[in-house]
């Protein structure tokens, strides 16, 4: 076992050598566009023009395609992906287990595997429609406020690391408003619409913080308004503008994006001149300039101005011209009242390019990629498939299926802008209940077609509350301003707590949490996790028999009942990895057991042994 661990570990380590070099080799020329995703946007083309080709063969075939069989749609989001694949010809894996099932959709939407009882309750139900009500059940559960509570904190990323502007008190306020958001299923182009127009101080209104998270403390104003801007085009219509801050599209984008590459400095000004009324004024909280209040107001009059101090360029080269009015970038259309900010909350709310950014990001949630991806990465020059790209341009359609990402929109439009029920809707759909097993004739270019399930390993939170919960050894977590300790990761308020636990933050952080600030999350796979969930001495512990300081671990309850060892054997499989031991597994843990004298090792062992599965710490 060693020696393919070893050999796992070697592979790894050859391969994330190659792709560094490969990322080197591919310089698209902007310096702050990321290296990584100059090399994940490259290979994604590569994939897009292989899916082109591919279903231009499969139209020129002139022996008949292999007949796939049409699974039954649920929604109108099956009538779509099924039949692109059967007009594709791709094939399409079969309905997962139950028990799969159950533990994505748990870890989907509340963020917690399912205990040993929900999976045996569920496993055991005999209702046909067992499992349209438990995606009712979870979506009805505090658990799903506290996961969706922190994903949307993530996409807006307000924080208490950022400078001194955002203290414990205003990240509590944001945080609330957030999860009053997610708990009362708010329309969400009315909550998107507050938080860019909000006014006051962001120690007593919690929806201020999100423009204070784009003040650009020391530096022109100008930067200020152009961080906002990005973060305003990035979080609510999924594009990028951050690059045509600093130089014109033209002989800079055109290897990235089509659409922006047209666009000049001066169009991106005009679309910050909505945030030039905007005035920024902080007050100390204590004579020592710790911790500052921000209070946004806005100014009856002014423009986008290029002047900056001499002595404080800022960010960016020197900007030209102006005083710039606004005009919204992507329409050219100019605000009709002289409340510039709330003119900007209106356009972006009401551009049904915010309706296909949204569900986006919830698909690529619930389905592993989206139906554009990266979900914040739009080209909108490649989203017509009846006026796709010219083939000079060697890009390919963005969307991987134009006419579900436009009925998704309209759907989201139609419910009123429910998040709640875009999510219900994607999980009843027999897309999202499809096997992660492969089927016949497979191939990775299928990727986009959503015909089999996309495994995900599970976010730092996801598995620190996996492991706790798998062995029993939940601990408490302290959070200023909360009034009652957290239990579990999932209902941290940002990525600088737990601040009181070292070891908690330090596993979050091995996992790829980030820090919103200077280090993205990240959700990929490392050989140093591995050795961390095999040797770190805390994790360990929580494996052991003996019990974990005062409190009690799973291992340990289980040798306190009279339980037989096959039955015991079956619990941990249902708490660790969400089903029941096979066949095969069940003989593999008895011969392994006759050469073990302490029944404590024993399981102990195995608890181990399943944590380090690719089960545990992936979501089939």
């Amino acid at each position: 076992m060693k020696r393919i661990l070893a050999g796992v570990i070697l592979f790894g380590l050859t391969l994330l050598a190659g792709l560094t070099l490969l990322a080197q080799e591919v310089d698209l020329r902007c310096p702050i566009y990321p290296s990584q995703q100059r090399l994940e946007d490259q290979l994604r083309l590569k994939r897009q023009l292989e899916l082109r080709r591919f279903t231009e063969l499969q139209k020129e075939r002139k022996s008949p395609r292999a007949a796939i069989d049409r699974p039954a749609s649920a929604n109108f989001i099956d009538d779509y992906v099924f039949g692109q694949a059967i007009s594709d010809g791709v094939p399409i894996a079969a309905r997962t287990s139950d028990a799969q099932f159950a533990r994505r959709l748990y870890i989907d939407i509340t963020g917690h595997i399912p205990t040993a009882d929900q999976v045996l309750a569920f496993l055991n139900d005999t209702n046909p429609n067992k499992r349209n009500i438990l995606i009712d059940t979870l979506l009805g559960s505090t658990a799903y406020v506290d996961r969706w509570t922190q994903w949307y904190g993530d996409q807006f990323k307000v924080g208490t690391n950022y400078y001194n502007v955002i203290s414990t008190t205003s990240r509590n306020l944001f945080y609330n408003y957030v999860r009053d958001f997610v708990e009362r299923d708010r329309p969400y182009n009315e909550f998107v619409a507050q938080m860019i127009s909000a006014t006051g101080d962001n120690y007593r209104n919690g929806p201020v913080n999100y423009m204070v998270r784009g003040y650009q403390q020391g530096d022109p104003i100008q930067d200020t308004w152009d961080a906002t801007t990005n973060y305003v085009t990035q979080n609510f219509l999924g594009v990028q503008t951050l690059c045509v801050s600093c130089h014109d599209g033209r002989r800079h984008l055109e290897p990235i994006n089509l659409y922006l590459q047209s666009k000049r400095r001066a169009d991106f000004w005009q679309m910050g001149a909505f945030l030039s009324r905007t005035n920024y004024a902080q007050t100390a909280i204590d004579p020592y300039g710790s911790s500052n209040h921000i209070i946004l107001t806005d100014a009856g009059a002014g423009g986008y101005s290029s002047t900056i101090p001499s002595n404080n360029l800022g960010q960016r080269p020197l900007r030209t011209g102006g005083p710039y009015q606004p005009s919204y970038m992507f329409t050219g259309i100019k605000p009709s009242s002289t409340d510039w900010r709330g003119e900007l909350a209106r356009l972006v709310t009401t551009d049904r390019q915010f309706a296909r950014a949204a569900v986006n990001y919830i698909w690529a949630k619930m389905f592993t990629v989206g139906i554009v991806d990266p979900p914040d990465q739009w080209d909108l020059a490649r989203l017509d498939p009846k006026n796709p790209p010219s083939p000079d341009t060697g890009f390919a359609l963005q969307p991987s299926n134009p006419a579900l990402l436009e009925a998704l929109a309209s759907e989201f439009i139609s419910s009123g802008y429910s998040v709640k029920h875009m999510i219900q809707l994607m999980a009843q759909s027999n897309a999202y209940q499809l096997s992660s097993t492969p089927p016949d004739g497979w191939n990775v270019i299928f990727e986009s077609y959503f015909t089999k399930h996309i495994p995900r390993r599970l976010t730092a939170e996801e598995v620190f509350d996996a492991v706790n919960m798998a062995t029993g050894t939940e601990t408490p977590m302290f959070v200023t301003g909360f009034d009652r300790p957290l239990m579990y990761a999932t209902q941290l308020p940002d990525t600088t707590e737990p601040r009181s636990d070292g070891n908690i933050t330090t596993f979050l952080s091995q996992f790829g949490r980030g820090d919103w600030l200077n280090s993205p999350r990240n959700s990929t796979s490392t050989v140093l996790q591995v050795l961390f969930i095999m040797n770190d001495g805390q994790l360990v512990n929580r494996t052991l028999g003996s019990g974990l300081g005062s409190r009690s671990t799973r291992v340990a309850s289980l040798l306190a009942t009279n339980k037989s060892e096959d039955e015991m054997v079956q619990t941990l499989y249902l708490w660790t990895l969400g089903r029941l031991p096979t066949a095969s597994e069940q003989a593999a843990m008895a011969k392994n057991r006759g050469s073990r004298a302490s029944r404590e090792i024993w399981l102990a062992d195995l608890q181990w042994a399943l944590l380090n599965k690719l089960d545990f710490i992936f979501n089939y």
